[in-house]
Order: structure tokens, then sequence, then C-alpha cells
């Protein structure tokens, strides 16, 4: 029975904590459940287990002698790349998690365990692995429940893949910044998807519709009499999505004085309703995301640097579709499919000449501009979408580089640069993630050893700065 187990491909797992009794406790309750299991007291013994043996999951204590979890994590990533981690600890602190979390652990666990919430961990960490073996091949998040089916190949859609499934399981609050249509909530939902509290409510709010005067009543709620009008008492937002999540889209723009109220709840964790005697306790995980620039906006006096930094634990960039040129047939082929069943409409194919456009367009809408685009040309079209179904700004862009070859070519240029500019940065702060591994990095990125070398090569970063990140050998 257990050899079969330990053919398996998702249950091997193996623990490594100080205390004896621990590892044996954790190994029998594990094998009660199906798993095989094996324990070992040190990092350094865990790593010679790790060189012979294939493990799935490795459960491992953040204070071990010698060697410490984070090291022994940075190591296992070195050697193994795709074997899930979950981190144990009783002595728990915001910046160990966010940094076990960059460094690719996939859950960090309070001591002392549950079995119940270390199982949960268990399972969604081995889901998320299969997950993220198929993005390799798939370059798609194809999973309706965890990953509101999110579409990307693109280097820069594979980095921000592999930030949801890693800050996911940890309940800090997460800033995501990107400009409008480039699916912020999309990344929110997606998040609390993946996490512990996503059997509670998801409560999203636009704090750019929320005028000043309401305020308080949508956010914090009201008591009957409070107002004229108050008939009845009506929750907040934050009691709606009590053990869940609430999501604050475009928070940078809220007034100053919302967001010194705003600053009061998430310091206090406590609410109090319009006309309430009383404050309530709440129990909310915040994800906030924006098209501004807040540090840009602080500077201004037009954002608060203490609920900045509230806000600021762990950040998302998401890249404007112009920058994903290789996603665009991936995304149109997905509209297809899913407005085709909205419209009842059989339009099977685009030609490659209306492919083209949309490929050359600039987007500044994003992907909802993709999208809208599709919706009227599918209206339009029988079987196959042409460039007459584009609207006249698509097709325009055709008409300005048949006018000016040199014109085009410098658009291409700037295009490359533009990229450039992109995943360089990208690149190199992953690097600095990984203490320059460059598989590790390849791993989180997406790619294969290879094109990540050749792209080192190409952004000319020169092996003294990996070294330096690394501060060991090229």
């Amino acid at each position: 029975m257990k050899s079969a187990q330990k053919e398996s491909k998702t249950n091997y797992i193996l623990i490594i904590d100080d205390e004896p009794d621990t590892g044996k406790i954790l190994s029998k309750l594990l094998e009660e459940k199906g798993y095989t299991a094996k324990a070992c007291a040190t990092g350094a013994e865990g790593l010679k287990l790790i060189k012979r043996e294939p493990f799935d999951l490795v459960l491992l204590d953040v204070i071990l002698p010698q060697m410490d979890g984070i090291q022994t994590l940075r190591q296992i990533k070195e050697l193994r790349p795709d074997t899930a981690v979950i981190m144990m600890t009783g002595q728990e602190t915001v910046k160990t998690a966010v940094e076990a979390i960059k460094l690719g652990a996939y859950d960090y666990l309070p001591k002392p365990l549950t079995m119940d919430r270390l199982e949960e961990s268990i399972r969604q960490a081995l889901r998320v692995r299969v997950l993220e073996q198929g993005i390799s091949q798939q370059g798609t998040l194809h999973d309706p429940v965890a990953f509101e089916q999110m579409i990307g190949q693109d280097l820069s859609m594979r980095a921000v893949f592999d930030r949801i499934r890693r800050v996911a399981p940890q309940d800090v609050t997460v800033l995501i910044q990107g400009e409008s249509g480039t699916g912020k909530e999309l990344i929110a939902r997606s998040i609390h998807s993946l996490s512990p509290r996503r059997e509670s409510p998801f409560i999203p709010v636009d704090c750019s519709t929320l005028p000043e005067p309401l305020f308080e009543s949508e956010i914090f709620g009201y008591e009957r009499g409070a107002f004229t009008g108050a008939e009845t008492a009506k929750p907040g937002r934050f009691e709606m999505a009590n053990n869940g999540t609430l999501f604050m889209d475009e928070i940078g723009n809220l007034s100053l004085t919302a967001q010194a109220k705003l600053l009061r709840v998430l310091q206090e964790r406590e609410v109090n309703r319009l006309g309430g005697r009383h404050p309530i306790k709440i129990n909310v995980r915040i994800l906030a995301a924006t098209n501004q620039n807040l540090e840009e906006l602080m500077a201004k006096g037009l954002f608060r640097e203490d609920l900045f930094h509230r806000l600021n634990v762990f950040t998302m960039d998401l890249p404007p579709l112009r920058q994903r040129e290789k996603d665009i047939p991936l995304l149109t082929e997905f509209f297809l499919k899913r407005l085709n069943q909205e419209f009842g409409k059989k339009v099977q194919a685009i030609s490659q000449e209306a492919m083209r456009l949309l490929s050359a367009y600039s987007w500044p809408g994003n992907v909802r501009e993709l999208e809208n685009t599709l919706k009227s040309a599918v209206l339009l079209a029988e079987e196959e979408i042409h460039t007459e179904h584009l609207p006249e700004k698509v097709r325009r862009v055709e008409a300005k580089s048949q006018k000016n070859l040199a014109v085009s070519s410098n658009l291409r240029e700037m295009g490359r640069r533009s990229k450039e500019e992109t995943e360089k940065p990208l690149i190199l702060r992953t690097l600095r993630e990984t203490q320059g591994n460059k598989r590790e990095a390849a791993r989180r990125l997406g790619i294969d050893y290879k094109t990540l070398y050749n792209k080192l090569k190409s952004y000319e970063v020169s092996k003294e700065n990996i070294l330096a990140m690394k501060g060991g050998e090229w």
C-alpha cells in the first residue's frame, strides 16, 4: 500500500522539525490521511533526503539548529524548484512570512498546528502544484474556481501567476497596481479563491464611485434612525466581508477624510456604524487596487503615507496589454468562445489580416477594450471575423503603417524597448528574490533556463551583476 503511495506524484511528504515528537506525530497523522511521510530533524539532513528522493511537499520548521528554515527553504528551491514547501513556526511575523513567500514557500502556518488547517493547506499546495505544471505547457491558469480563467503566456503574466500563487495563502494585505482594464479585480478574486478565506464572502467596492457623504454609510453601515431616510439598520461592506475579503478598487480616489477613517478601522480592526453606540469587531483581509501612482499622490499631499504603508505589504504590478502582444491571440480565442455562447453565434475564426490588426493596435483600454471590440465584431460577423468587422480606430493602425514604413519601424523599435523596460526590471527583481539562482528565477518566470540566459545576454546583465546578488558561483 505504501509503495503505491510513494509512486503517486502528489502525496510524498518530508517533515523537517527539530522536535522529534512533532515529526513522529505528524508522520503518523499524515499517513492515516493517505500520504506517505518521512521526518528528519535538521535542514542539512532534509537536503540530503531531497537530493535522493523526489518529495512532492515539505513541511519545514522555521526555527532549526545550524541552518534555519529560511536558509533551508532557499536551498530546497535550488535543488527541487517544483517541490511545494509549507513553513511552520511558533514565532510568526509578517516580515518572515513575506520573505518565505518571496523565496517560494506556499504557506506559512503558526504553531500549534491544527490538523484541519494543515491538511487543507497541503491539499491546496498540491493542487496548485499540478496547476503550475500545466502553466508551462499552456500559458493559461484555466481553473474556473481558483484562477477565474486567467489567460496569459507572456513572461510578465507568468510572473503575475507566480505571485498570486505565493501570496494567496498568506493573510496579508495586497496592493494591486495597473492601468484601467488590466484585470485588477480578476487578480483579487483569484487571490481570494486560493486563500483560506475562500468559503467566506468576497466583497468588492469601487472607491471611485463613492461620493464623500456616502462613504461612511456604505463602508461602515448605519443604524435605524441614524439619518433621515434610515428606516432600517444596514451593515456596511466591512461587516458583509467579515471572515472573508474586502476588495477596495481605485483606492487612490478616496478623500483624505475617508482615508483617515479607513486607517482607523485597519488599525483597530473594528467599525462603528453611523448612529451606533458600540464598535463591531471585524476579521477581514484587505485587497486594494489602483490605476494611479500612490507615491506620487503622497508627494502631492493627496494620499496618507501611514495608510500607504498599511496597504503596501505585498505589491503586484499588472502589465498593460500593449506589452503582452503574444497574449492577444490567446485572449481572442477565449473571448470568441465565450461570446458565441452569450449571443448564440457560430463565429469560428478570425482572418489573418484581422488578427494582425488586433496585434498591432495599442489597446489603451487594455483587456476590457479587446473584449468589447470582439463583442462588436462577433455581432457583425457570420462565421469569420474580417477587418471590416473591426472598429475604425483599429483599422486605422494599418493605414498609418502603410503610409509611412519608417514610422512603423520606429514603433516596432519603441515596442521592443518598451518590452525590455518591462522585462528587464522584472527579471532582475526575480533574481534578487532568488539570490541570483537563475534556474529558480527561470521557473518563477515560467521560461526555460536557456531563454533566461539569452535574455540576460540581450539585456547586457553582466556576470558581476548576478554574482553581486548571489554572492556565489556563476
